[in-house]
């Protein structure tokens, strides 16, 4: 078991990760706990996250709790008053917030479509 605390870390590979207190770039673990850090890139098997924000995270199983993320993908993904812009997930549960939902995405789809069409038609003028 590899286990940091309080300080700045590149990349770390492993079976089973902890890390506390730090700011990391890479995570590359069968089993990853996050305390307090603030990560780019985490994989792994199952993932415990607790007061962390964690730019991109992908696992099996993930747990979180009081985090923020750009990304999670995983298969079953608990959220616990935390928050990710982008949940691609077989199963999700808790009370997470998710910036883009199935209906804003399709919003958002159509308004660029739209905004295409727009753009062409002004053009042919």
């Amino acid at each position: 078991m590899s286990r940091e605390t309080g300080s700045v870390i590149s990349a770390v590979t492993g079976e089973s990760v902890e890390i506390d207190q730090s700011a990391i770039r890479s995570v590359d673990a069968e089993r990853v706990e996050l305390r307090q850090a603030a990560a780019q890139n985490v994989r792994g098997e199952t993932m415990d996250v607790v007061d962390s924000a964690v730019f991109t995270m992908r696992a099996t199983e993930v747990n979180m709790k009081d985090c923020a993320s750009l990304g999670v993908f995983g298969e079953h993904v608990v959220m616990r008053d935390s928050s990710a812009a982008i949940i691609l997930a077989r199963k999700v549960e808790g009370d997470g917030r998710n910036v883009v939902t199935p209906i804003a995405a399709f919003a958002l789809g159509l308004g660029v479509v739209t905004g295409i069409g727009i753009v062409r038609r002004l053009r042919r003028r």
